[in-house]
């Protein structure tokens, strides 16, 4: 048959494999020293045949005190682009129980967009969400059924949207990491903290995860998605070669990030229509494809839908077309699937019934509605309840249905993004998969894909106005000034000041008069604070720091330290712990000279070079 003299081609030489999005970085001087990072991207319409270049996705604004010395430059605040604030009826729509549509799409935002994240203090939405938690819980819950459902609808279809745009936020930095030109403006450590922070901000408490944590969570999250990429695309490639179907990848398996292969997110599975006119002598296994049996589908026989042609030669190799001793296939497109969903590939579109994965959310969604909204059954307050249904859907999960919610949103936030982006799919076909998942946006504060090149041009032009604005520059220094008293006063001071601002407004800026000695000791901390997280993760890495890792970058870490006056203990520790543990002799001529300096703050270092 056709399908198995083709599987293996179609895999191993990559079949229509598809070119990754195109993504650029660029920077911004705005305020004093400090710079716009942004992302740009390509929005393809193929419905209406344009085309929307450099178009911007995400910026992340990067303090950096006015010089290039990486030790000096701190991310602070994300804004994702394409997610705005819900009109009015977007508004209404959302506290709707059972509301399960797209209301009205935004159009225009011409307002400064609100950051989505505050990376200088990432705590905050940690707090917000444990006070609106327990606000629903001790307040509103109580007041009856229509209360309690409308406000939990609401606050969930806010939570739900916001998630979706960090979602599409790390499939655009998964895609940008692949690009080697992206590292010349902004470096390995700082895309590291960007990627960690919008992750572990769809996490309850993610926000309080230490930053000396969040290299190590980024090397933990991507391993992890690529097992899970790579076990889905062995069981669905198995599944499909089973049951005589064809498996094809959306993304080219040759992409690397670094060295190793990046595996695709999305996969097709098709069917060829010469392969059913053996269908009655085929068998079928579901599981884990979640469609049904093609074999006994007499709509495929008389298919009037989306199909391709492709030109195969005598070896079943796919050639161009006109190829001399070329026969034609067509090929029928049954399923779409997402390959990062946990344990099972998640089927998002089905050509065949369109409603399919549509069903599967509105019940699942129905049932928490009711369960917490109506009948008002809470974690806190059924515990029995509650128990029995994480064993339920913990079997359920083991079985392969789809029973993560922020799972699924993660998959259809990916693939919409993908549909977005990729512009080497066929058009006819993009629009259909597009048609088809928009099935899925069943949050009313969403947008359509169409207006979101505009909604973001829009926002990133009101941004930079703000950013250069007075207004701006004040805001920066404000945020300046916090972070130096985080430096040198105690966490009660700062809780005091921080309460008194609420009623004085903190002390004036002037942003025309920026001041100078400001910039001169936040600098010198945030210098003193860059070398200790390095040494951190070096000592972390292995017990013996010069080996893996270059002697003289490791010695400048050790001198700035050394030869800082205002080093907390913390940092003599690290000093001695590097000091102690290496073997190179130009960081023990380091330690030395350290031990010599006149306001080494570092204990006794002399048994290291004995």
């Amino acid at each position: 048959m056709l399908q198995s003299a083709l599987v293996t081609v179609l895999l191993g030489a990559g079949f229509l494999s598809q070119p990754p999005p195109s993504y650029r970085v660029e920077s911004q001087p705005v305020a004093d020293g400090a710079e716009l990072v942004t992302v740009f991207g390509r929005l393809e319409n193929p419905a209406s045949g344009s085309q929307n270049p450099d178009v911007p996705l995400l910026t992340v604004l990067r303090d950096s005190l006015g010089d290039s010395d990486p030790a000096n430059a701190r991310l602070r605040y994300v804004w994702i682009l394409t997610s705005t604030r819900p009109t009015l009826w977007q508004r209404a729509a959302s506290a709707l129980s059972f509301g399960f549509f797209r209301a009205r799409s935004k159009t225009h935002a011409s307002r400064v967009p609100a950051p989505t994240l505050d990376l200088a203090s990432p705590y905050k939405s940690v707090y917000g969400n444990l006070f609106s938690d327990g606000l629903q819980v001790l307040e509103f819950d109580p007041l009856g059924a229509a209360i309690r459902s409308t406000t939990r609808t609401y606050r969930g279809n806010s939570s739900d949207y916001t998630n979706l745009q960090v979602f599409q936020a790390l499939s655009t930095l998964d895609n940008l990491n692949r690009d080697p030109d992206r590292s010349s403006v902004l470096s390995e450590g700082q895309f590291r903290e960007l990627y960690a922070r919008l992750s572990l901000s769809t996490h309850a408490f993610g926000g309080l995860v230490r930053e000396r944590q969040l290299s190590k969570y980024y090397d933990k999250q991507t391993s992890q998605l690529e097992q899970t990429r790579g076990h889905n695309w062995d069981l669905l490639r198995q599944r499909a070669e089973l049951n005589g179907l064809i498996f094809e990848p959306l993304t080219p398996a040759s992409d690397t990030l670094g060295e190793a292969p990046v595996t695709p997110s999305e996969a097709l599975l098709w069917i060829a229509r010469s392969d059913l006119d053996g269908r009655a002598e085929r068998q079928f296994n579901g599981q884990f494809l979640s469609i049904a049996n093609p074999w006994t589908d007499d709509r495929l026989m008389h298919w009037t839908g989306y199909t391709q042609t492709r030109y195969f030669d005598s070896d079943n190799h796919p050639v161009p077309a006109g190829t001399p001793g070329a026969r034609a296939e067509e090929m029928i497109p049954l399923a779409l699937y997402n390959l990062d969903y946990p344990r099972v590939p998640l089927l998002l579109v089905d050509f065949r019934d369109s409603l399919k994965p549509k069903r599967r959310e509105m019940v699942n969604q129905g049932a928490s509605s009711m369960v917490t909204g109506v009948l008002g059954l809470t974690r806190f307050g059924n515990p029995e309840f509650f128990a029995a249904e994480a064993l339920w859907m913990f079997v359920r999960g083991r079985h392969g249905f789809a029973v993560n919610r922020n799972a699924r949103l993660e998959a259809y936030s990916e693939a919409r993004e993908f549909l977005a982006m990729d512009s080497g799919l066929d058009p006819a076909l993009k629009i259909q998969l597009q048609r088809r998942l928009d099935h899925l946006a069943l949050n009313p504060r969403e947008n359509d894909v169409s207006h979101e090149a505009t909604l973001a041009r829009e926002q990133y032009a009101a941004l930079l106005k703000y950013a250069e604005s007075p207004r701006g520059a004040a805001k920066l220094e404000r945020d300046r000034r916090k972070e130096l008293e985080a430096y040198t006063q105690s966490a009660g001071r700062r809780m005091a000041m921080g309460l008194g601002r609420m009623f004085t407004r903190g002390p004036r800026v002037d942003p025309e008069k920026p001041d100078s000695t400001l910039n001169i000791q936040l600098s010198a901390y945030r210098s003193s604070d860059y070398h200790m997280r390095f040494l951190n993760q070096l000592l972390a890495s292995s017990p013996s720091p010069d080996v893996v890792w270059d002697s003289g970058v490791i010695s400048r870490s050790v001198s700035a330290l050394s030869s800082d006056a205002n080093a907390t203990p913390q940092a003599q520790h690290l000093v001695s712990e590097v000091c102690a543990r290496s073997t190179d002799s130009d960081i023990l001529a380091t330690c030395l000279s350290a031990q010599q300096h006149p306001s080494t703050p570092v204990g006794p270092l002399a048994a290291v070079g004995q």
